[in-house]
């Protein structure tokens, strides 16, 4: 059985877990890895908009992290069926402290994955300094507790097929989302106070309906932001839409 695992360089802290994932299995599947950090053609030909794309076979297409039960399933070819993860969103906005995303806070931010990603995001920051930024988004938190944040990078660096110019950011992750409140709303408030200085339009990737990447398209939406349409559909999981928003 062959893997094809594509994936966005350290965009997300959980990108090293399936790495090593992937090499514990190695002697099962015939695995063939691609870092799109620095190939965008090769990402704009499997219609990557995620930061990892999993092609089993050269047909079924998983956007979802990747897991033993996942891999153990595809042993015993059984083929996993990847479902769209929806929350009914919470709309009343709840602010707690709203602080700068750095290197002194990232592993806090790493709390988003429901993981312990302390190496992971020491990745992260690695692959971030990388691309010169000190100041990585905003997060909403109270004391320790991680309860929102935004996160960007310039529109330039960005593997997907998308609008780029040094003057637009990209939205990489708004998280978490509750069906209580909208944790999301004030830490991006505060990234587009910090970004309008340097940019002048931010743009974005989210589902009409599923929570990943970024949804529900609603709250973009409520935001502020504009439809420009669908940049691209997977049957049966999601429906994506390019949003921006001048700033």
């Amino acid at each position: 059985m062959k893997i094809e695992f594509y994936y966005w360089d350290m965009q997300c802290p959980i990108n090293n877990e399936m790495l090593r994932l992937l090499e514990k299995y190695g002697k099962y599947f015939e695995i063939t890895i691609y870092n799109v950090k620095d190939n965008f053609e090769i990402a704009k030909k499997q219609r990557l908009f995620f930061p990892t794309l999993t092609v089993v076979n050269g047909v079924n297409r998983y956007f979802s992290p990747i897991s033993d039960k996942f891999l153990d399933s595809l042993l015993n070819n059984q083929y996993p069926e990847e479902k769209t993860f929806i929350i009914k969103h919470g709309r009343e906005k709840y602010t707690g402290e709203i602080i700068p995303l750095t290197e002194k806070n990232i592993e806090v931010a790493g709390t988003c994955t429901g993981r312990n990603c302390s190496e992971n995001c020491q990745k992260k920051f690695a692959f971030l300094k990388d691309c010169c930024l000190d100041t990585f988004g905003f997060i909403n938190v109270e004391g320790n507790k991680l309860l929102g944040g935004v996160e960007y990078v310039p529109s330039k660096i960005v593997p997907y097929d998308i609008p780029k110019s040094e003057d637009i950011a990209f939205l990489t992750c708004a998280y978490l989302s509750s069906n209580r409140y909208d944790y999301k709303s004030a830490p991006l408030k505060a990234l587009e106070e910090y970004l309008k200085d340097k940019y002048s339009k931010i743009i974005a990737i989210s589902d009409e309906v599923g929570t990943f990447p970024n949804g529900d398209l609603k709250w973009f939406l409520d935001n502020g932001f504009r439809d420009e349409g669908v940049i691209s559909y997977e049957p049966g999981y999601c429906r994506l839409h390019l949003v921006s928003k001048i700033i």
